[in-house]
């Protein structure tokens, strides 16, 4: 039996935080009455529901960014899906005022699922894309078909908001199981080992989630032994002050798409210190007097090994044996542990692998990378009349603002929202292909 087809002005790929703001910027103008309103845009995600990093949503953990930079305040300070408006909801605004802290990031995830629960009115939640088909008529790409288990969507205007995908180096990928895993299933690892979680760690990296799973390892076993490794000279704390921070802001990211490939790498050398491989200083506190504690009372819970990169890991019975090698002297050690936590943080494809199947029809760069416009458009090329948006993939064009960062959402969704209310207007001359796509009454 055939599954529905349905045909839409617009689909978007992924309901987290990038697809929450997108279907913000929708509703508003729908309460408005603009015409963006009557654009028929559905969403479709992979998960149950849009719960925020629940992998990571540990005890005494917070956002590293103000509470303005929400889902749509830099968009619209009116809405009605504001954080502001969250805190008033929940009784908790003037409380909230006297915490004199970032929210917390359970009080966050509990935001974001308030606003989805408003706006998740044309959602497909636990729907998996099987694949981007191109729909070709009298050789030209006139549309998209994603397949998904449940049915299909036929559409010209298609949204990327998908996510980052977990960075797993080469030398751990034949050896992930349930005591070697990455930070985004950490909180599911943990519950699984039960009674029987392992006493000696390796966790790999230097950043927050590295830092939080150190923390958490030992808050939930003082028995454990941790072994923490770095490239450089341990954990560091996030760029921090004013000026530099300013680098998340909508001017930024205008200069930085318009220098050229070289100029823009070198820009995010520059900047990936205020959002990558650091901590926030209150972790660097705790994790600096644990080990200074742990002198007075001599023991060692938490060894920091320095300048050190993993050049070889084999399981050995029950356990696994890393190689560490010095980044100077080359000198090299061995460690035997019995799990491994990979906070080795993400990345974004050069291409996504959900547009595999339509490579002929993408522009790329020197490098192979898809070219995204200042508005998130993906460049097409030759014969095709269908448009496709990056929403928080386009760190390559848009700059670190672009990768796990909030800065940009809501400024971003507004301008991926004009932009699809006047491509699902736009008429298609070539014969064979649909005429203008009417707006949904």
């Amino acid at each position: 039996m055939s599954l529905a087809t349905t045909t839409v002005d617009a689909l978007c790929i992924g309901f987290g935080p990038a697809g929450i703001a997108l279907a913000c910027a929708f509703e508003d103008a729908r309460e408005q009455g603009l015409p963006l309103g009557r654009v028929d845009m559905r969403f479709v995600e992979a998960a149950a529901d849009s719960q925020w990093h629940p992998e990571l949503l540990l005890a005494g953990t917070d956002i590293n960014h103000h509470v303005f930079r929400d889902l749509v305040t830099p968009r619209n300070p009116r809405s009605r899906f504001s954080f502001a408006m969250y805190l008033k909801d929940k009784g908790r605004l003037f409380d909230f005022g006297l915490l004199g802290r970032p929210a917390s990031r359970h009080e966050w995830s509990d935001y974001l699922g308030w606003v989805s629960r408003q706006v998740d009115a044309r959602t497909c939640f636990d729907t998996r894309i099987d694949e981007v088909l191109p729909v070709i008529r009298h050789g030209r790409l006139c549309e998209l078909r994603v397949e998904t288990a449940h049915g299909a969507f036929e559409t010209r205007n298609l949204v990327l908001s998908s996510g980052s995908a977990a960075y797993i180096p080469e030398l751990f990928q034949p050896l992930l199981g349930p005591k070697v895993f990455h930070t985004s299933g950490f909180v599911s690892h943990m519950q699984a080992f039960a009674s029987e979680r392992p006493k000696r760690w390796l966790v790999l990296g230097s950043g927050q989630s590295a830092s939080e799973s150190v923390l958490e390892l030992i808050g939930r076993d003082r028995q454990v032994e941790i072994h923490s490794v770095h490239r450089t000279a341990g954990f560091k704390l996030t760029q921090l002050g004013q000026f530099p921070n300013r680098v998340f802001g909508p001017e930024h990211v205008d200069y930085f798409h318009s220098l050229d490939a070289g100029a823009r790498q070198q820009f995010l050398a520059y900047s990936r210190a205020t959002n990558y491989a650091g901590i926030d200083p209150d972790e660097s506190q705790k994790l600096f007097s644990l080990i200074y504690e742990d002198t007075v009372a001599g023991r060692q819970q938490l060894h920091t090994h320095h300048y050190q990169h993993v050049t070889g890991v084999q399981l050995c019975g029950d356990a696994y044996q890393v190689t560490l090698t010095d980044r100077f002297s080359q000198q090299t050690r061995q460690l035997e542990v019995e799990g491994i936590v990979l906070a080795t943080g993400y990345q974004q494809y050069r291409v996504p692998p959900l547009l595999a199947g339509l490579q002929p029809w993408l522009a790329a760069d020197e490098q192979g990378a898809l070219v995204v416009d200042r508005d998130y458009r993906i460049h097409t090329q030759g014969a095709c009349d269908v448009q496709l948006w990056s929403n928080g993939l386009s760190e390559r064009s848009h700059g670190i603002s672009d990768s796990q960062s909030f800065s940009m959402l809501a400024l971003r969704a507004g301008r991926i929202a004009s932009a699809l209310h006047q491509a699902s207007t736009r008429p298609v001359t070539a014969a064979g292909c649909k005429t203008t796509l009417a707006l949904s009454e």
